[in-house]
């Protein structure tokens, strides 16, 4: 297992800190389940506030940890190649936390039960500055690999010293908002009016921050996770 984790480690090290180049469409999957490696969703006042009207929860599931307005999603992949991303992983194509889920509902108006969706093993795609994930309405099908939020980059990923001085590769993702797809599921499952669906079309919903310390833990789960 340690060798596997230096093999991991070392193919890290060198696409993040140097780019790999590869062709247009080759694509390298990279497992980094045995590293030191979250995206920490945090939302933000505005969509605090907005879920607030109609008492939508966010809850963990899968390997999420978290309650709130944060939340704590593991790393647990990386998809090396020709990428046009700006910054020290030039290499990195995308980026995923398979097995990691955030349940958003609330309780029916009219029959009283809970409903909502459940997102699922998410990606980003740095080519198309996209968050991707797999969207399941409670008791429906799930549609994956969907486009969920977009994004801006407030800080490409690069290295830094934390607050022990340790060094790590940190990146700062801003401005989420729900794309046309994620506002008509949100609509339809939380069963929104009109005001609250103008709502979440204009807020900035939070940030995404990755942080990449290149140390080893316990292998997470990196098996995706199927929405009950």
């Amino acid at each position: 297992m340690l060798g596997r984790l230096s093999c991991v480690r070392h193919i890290a090290i060198a696409a993040m800190g140097m780019g790999i180049a590869m062709g247009a469409q080759a694509q390298t999957r990279v497992s980094i389940n045995g590293l030191v490696a979250d995206s920490v969703q945090v939302f933000s006042q505005d969509a605090m506030d907005a879920y607030a009207i109609k008492s939508v929860t966010v809850s963990a599931r899968g390997n999420t940890a978290g309650s709130g307005d944060t939340f704590r999603l593991p790393i647990t992949e990386i998809y090396l190649g020709n990428s046009k991303y700006v910054g020290i992983g030039g290499g990195i194509v995308k980026g995923g936390a398979v097995g990691s889920a955030l349940d958003i509902s609330c309780l029916s108006d009219v029959t009283g039960q809970r409903i909502g969706l459940t997102l699922a093993n998410f990606r980003i795609d740095y080519h198309r500055k996209l968050v991707m994930a797999d969207v399941t309405p409670h008791g429906g099908q799930t549609i994956t690999n969907q486009a969920v939020y977009t994004y801006k980059v407030r800080r490409a990923m690069a290295i830094e010293a934390d607050a022990s001085g340790k060094l790590v590769l940190d990146e700062r993702l801003v401005g989420l908002r729900m794309t046309t797809n994620m506002v008509k599921q949100m609509t339809q499952s939380l069963e929104l009016d009109e005001i609250s669906v103008v709502v979440v079309e204009s807020i900035e919903l939070g940030e995404l921050k990755q942080k990449l310390d290149i140390a080893f833990r316990p292998l997470v789960s990196d098996k995706p996770y199927t929405a009950q």
